[in-house]
């Protein structure tokens, strides 16, 4: 009888794969890189077909002296009513992408007085549902749909990991490991034994994604299932 092959969570978190990101760029599609090196301020992607270049520099690590994002973004603010003080009026709205014309407030209407106060918003990066780089807000590489949910990666390290724990038959814990590891936080069908196979399979597809001619067509890029998957996400978060 065959030994069971065995993973141990020793607690590491989904962050700890995050310095180096498989991703596409947003403007032609090729295959590249967002670097995000732990001992070192600066974010920074470049396009090797393009030439886009986008990057977030700390200042004094607390606040972005440059910040570029190519993801959803929220407009949020609230505000108590200008004319009865009712708390609160409130402004959540998410977008694709940065408007072209971002507002600095926008009138809310008030549900017990029924007249409008404007309400002062601000624009932020939003890192919803959908796997993103996120860093820059960048579409990642490695996607992969299943029947049973979407498989995504950051990069070979993060595919490795998810490999020797789909594939393993004793799964342990460190008590030291909490519960905020990258492992502990998978989807339930990644866990289950009867989904096994298939997702072995399709984290084989994505490591031979990672050897792929990286000047492979643009509308290639990205399979049209993880697109479908991706859109109606967004109408399930609309």
């Amino acid at each position: 009888m065959d030994a069971p092959l065995r993973h141990i969570d020793e607690g590491r978190g989904l962050w700890r794969y995050a310095e180096r990101i498989e991703v596409r760029c947003p403007r032609c599609a090729r295959a590249g890189q967002v670097r995000a090196p732990r001992d070192s301020r600066e974010v920074r992607f470049a396009c090797t077909g393009c030439g886009l270049s986008a990057a977030t520099v700390s200042c004094c690590g607390l606040h972005a002296a440059q910040r570029d994002w190519y993801g959803p973004v929220r407009l949020y603010g609230r505000r108590p009513c200008g004319h009865c003080g009712h708390q609160w009026l409130g402004v959540n709205r998410i977008y694709d992408g940065k408007p072209a014309q971002t507002p600095q407030r926008i009138a809310v209407r008030c549900p017990v007085c029924a007249r409008d106060s404007e309400v002062d918003v601000d624009m932020q990066p939003h890192r919803g549902p959908e796997p993103r780089d996120p860093h820059l807000g960048l579409p990642l590489r490695l996607l992969e749909p299943t029947r049973h949910g979407l498989l995504w990666a950051y990069n070979a390290e993060h595919l490795d990991e998810l490999h020797r724990y789909v594939a393993a038959t004793q799964r342990e814990r460190l008590r030291s490991a909490g519960n905020a590891s990258m492992v502990s936080r998978l989807p339930a069908w990644m866990k289950l034994a009867r989904h096994r196979a298939a997702v072995l399979k399709a984290l084989q597809r994505l490591q031979a994604r990672l050897v792929e001619d990286d000047h492979a067509p643009a509308f290639a890029a990205q399979p049209e299932q993880a697109r479908n998957f991706n859109r109606a996400a967004r109408r399930r978060r609309g």
